[in-house]
């Protein structure tokens, strides 16, 4: 009650003219037929005007309201496409989504050269797709190379069968970093460099990306381990992986873009000796 006093306290001088100019023209139209029909007129005028207004505000909500269901709809196809095509994604994006940083656009592949030791792909997204330089590009079954330069429809990939491309990795069951290279061979056989000898591997590990850089999340799995050396002289291992699959039989792709890339990044360079 008492904030309806304060209310009318407040507004009393609107509401006092309101009520003045209601009553001046309820004295106008009963004192002359010209005046009501004015009157009329005006009130005709303002109700459709009135009428034009609510019909805009109740376009504009139920629009509101379309939109959402849209967008909760194409939330859910991505998310039963991600279950279908890549189910280390879906898990990553249905256990928590609001903290898995990660965009990601479906894109094709349109070349893939095989024959060097510096190789590259061209997919069919770019610019116009929202698709950058420096961003991580996976498949179903493991990664497929970062971003090197885009145009408006396509771009252009450093392929994980590139001898100048090293990827961040770790195991499946052990916290041993090193980095996943391909050393020119085969296009499913690559080496594990830089694993410390008092990490506790064997054959047949699984291999997942490592999550320390900004273009792919952890766990990603990648292949297993197929060849394990322990160099006594070097205090590290000799390990062969093969991997899950073979990028150079890769057809359909995902760009993914980490929301916070650009944070990360300046970090980074803010740390650096």
């Amino acid at each position: 009650m008492q904030r309806i006093i304060n209310a009318l306290v407040q507004f009393r001088n609107p509401i006092l003219y309101f009520f003045l100019l209601g009553f001046s023209l309820l004295f106008l139209s009963s004192r002359s037929s010209f005046h009501q029909n004015k009157i009329g007129e005006l009130g005709f005028y303002f109700s459709s005007g009135l009428y034009k207004f609510s019909n805009s505000i109740n376009q504009y909500f139920d629009l509101k309201e379309k939109n959402r269901i849209l967008h909760q709809e194409n939330t859910q196809l991505k998310a039963l496409a991600l279950k279908k095509n890549a189910p280390f994604l879906y898990d990553a994006y249905l256990g928590n989504p609001k903290r898995f940083p990660f965009k990601i656009r479906n894109a094709n592949v349109i070349k893939n050269s095989l024959l060097n030791q510096r190789n590259y792909i061209i997919i069919d997204k770019g610019t116009e797709d929202g698709v950058q330089a420096e961003m991580g590009v996976i498949t179903s079954n493991g990664i497929l190379g970062i971003v090197k330069s885009v145009s408006k429809k396509y771009a252009s990939v450093i392929s994980l069968l590139h001898q100048d491309l090293k990827i961040n990795v770790r195991f499946k069951h052990s916290d041993a970093f090193g980095s996943l290279v391909w050393k020119g061979k085969s296009p499913t056989e690559f080496s594990v460099e830089d694993i410390v000898s008092s990490a506790q591997l064997q054959l047949g590990d699984t291999i997942v990306t490592g999550g320390m850089s900004s273009y792919f999340p952890y766990g990603i799995p990648l292949g297993t381990i197929t060849q394990l050396e322990n160099d006594i002289n070097s205090g590290f291992y000799m390990m062969t992986a093969e991997l899950f699959e073979n990028p150079s039989e890769v057809y359909a792709a995902y760009v993914i873009e980490n929301k916070f890339k650009e944070e990360i990044d300046f970090l980074n360079k803010e740390v650096k000796p």
